[in-house]
């Protein structure tokens, strides 16, 4: 069922703060958006600045890795220590 009263010219008066508050927030959040962008557009330079790379080349740094399959055991039995 339907309002027996709609005024929609007095609904839009009072809804008026709400709505407005609504847009204010969306266009910030583009706002936020597009700054963030912005930022990183300035920051990212070509690199130099962000290597990881000493003066004689990168470095890769070795995993130890497990030798056996996982859910296995080993034959012997771990010592103990201290």
């Amino acid at each position: 069922m339907s309002a027996p009263d709609t005024n929609t010219d007095k609904q839009e008066k009072e809804h008026r703060p709400s709505l407005l508050g609504i847009r204010g927030a969306m266009i910030f959040g583009a706002l936020m958006m597009i700054g963030l962008i912005g930022f990183n557009m300035i920051n990212a330079g070509d690199g130099d600045a962000v290597s990881n790379a000493d003066a004689e080349g990168s470095s890769s740094t070795v995993v130890d890795t497990d030798v056996y399959a996982p859910g296995t055991n080993s034959s012997s039995t771990p010592t103990q220590t201290d």
